[in-house]
């Protein structure tokens, strides 16, 4: 995977019950370009072999993972520390959105002039973080799920603040159409001219009245549409190809 040069926030996942579900959220994390991962007295010991098939293709997050005694220890480095939890009012402690979080570590990340390393708190799946281990935090990261159905396994917690991370950084891919260069409006207009000349010759307006109607409603559908050049020529060529024949 090609180097990233952006903060990465530090995945850090406290007293983790099933080895199986440290490999799942290792592929979370690589999923979305997250790759320390620090684990603090996982249930099962570590290393653990059985975290490494859930993790598919993100075997070197497992490999690389550090392990931590104490919550302390493990965010020691950190300049700011978000704990997920669903107990949001608990603490005197400020709580954000998953998607807050990964702004404000944007933010932070590009105001800061030396090393910025934030970091992640996911406690172990059947209670969460306990109350030492959230004192430890700066924020309260929180998922605003359904009220009648707010359960989250691990690995989905995980993923859920990484996607939000990663879909909300510098670079990021918000539209599959961002090079999308449409057709010069003159370009179509000719094509659209043409079209409305091949069509009469064709019979297509028997009811000359109509014809002005009719063609607004085929301007409006190519406007929508909103062609590049190269399907404007391709456009082009069907008609090219269906005069070709005709004759």
């Amino acid at each position: 995977m090609p180097e990233l040069n952006f903060t990465k926030p530090v995945i850090i996942l406290v007293q983790t019950q099933m080895a199986a579900n440290i490999g799942m959220c290792a592929r979370a994390m690589l999923n979305c370009g997250l790759d320390e991962l620090r684990l603090v007295a996982p249930r099962d010991g570590w290393p653990n072999a059985e975290a490494i098939a859930p993790s598919t293709d993100a075997k070197r997050i497992v490999e690389s993972a550090k392990l931590y005694s104490t919550v302390a220890e493990a965010v020691a480095d950190c300049h700011r520390v978000y704990a997920a939890t669903a107990r949001i009012r608990h603490l005197n402690t400020p709580a954000v959105t998953a998607s807050e979080a990964a702004a404000e570590i944007h933010l932070s990340s590009a105001a800061s002039e030396g090393e910025f390393r934030p970091a992640i708190l996911f406690g172990a799946e059947a209670s969460g973080l306990d109350n030492d281990a959230m004192s430890r935090a700066d924020r309260l990261l929180h998922y605003p799920m359904n009220p009648e159905f707010t359960s989250l396994n691990l690995a989905q917690a995980v993923l859920l603040f990484s996607w939000e991370w990663w879909s909300t950084r510098a670079g990021a891919i918000t539209t599959y159409e961002q090079d999308w260069e449409t057709a010069p409006r003159a370009d179509l207009d000719h094509f659209l001219n043409r079209l409305e000349a091949e069509l009469e010759k064709a019979g297509f307006f028997p009811n000359p009245a109509k014809r002005p109607n009719t063609m607004r409603k085929i301007r409006a559908l190519f406007n929508r549409v909103n062609p590049s050049s190269p399907e404007v020529n391709s456009l082009q060529g069907i008609i090219s190809a269906l005069i070709s024949e005709r004759r």
